[in-house]
């Protein structure tokens, strides 16, 4: 199982993505994991906690920790844990890269070039 590191407040937590993580969140949640978009920010709370109890069970990071953020600093924590566990869900899932393609002009772009 692949791990990487999260940090949340200054502390660096390992975290990966497993089955495990699914019911881990389904349990914290109540949830069915695969009815999720993960659009709210106790979503994503329940998931970063989820990967970070699948790498490590004794993990020293809490629910209340993630929580009780005083800043945005916090708040851009969270998202980029967050980013880095579905990172890791991606390669579970093996999910392919999309590869990015050239943007399409707009009708207006598109005008203004043929003049």
């Amino acid at each position: 199982m692949k791990t990487k590191e999260i940090t949340i407040g200054g502390k660096t937590y390992p975290v990966a993505f497993s089955m495990k993580t699914m019911l881990n969140y389904e349990e914290i949640s109540g949830k069915s994991f695969f009815g999720e978009d993960f659009a709210h920010l106790k979503e994503r709370i329940a998931l970063i906690m989820s990967a970070a109890l699948t790498a490590d069970e004794n993990t020293t990071l809490t629910v209340e920790e993630l929580m009780n953020g005083d800043d945005w600093e916090k708040v851009k924590d969270i998202l980029a844990a967050y980013n880095t566990v579905m990172e890791l869900c991606g390669e579970f899932m093996k999910i392919p890269a999309v590869e990015p393609q050239p943007e399409k002009p707009s009708e207006d772009e598109e005008e203004k070039a043929k003049n």
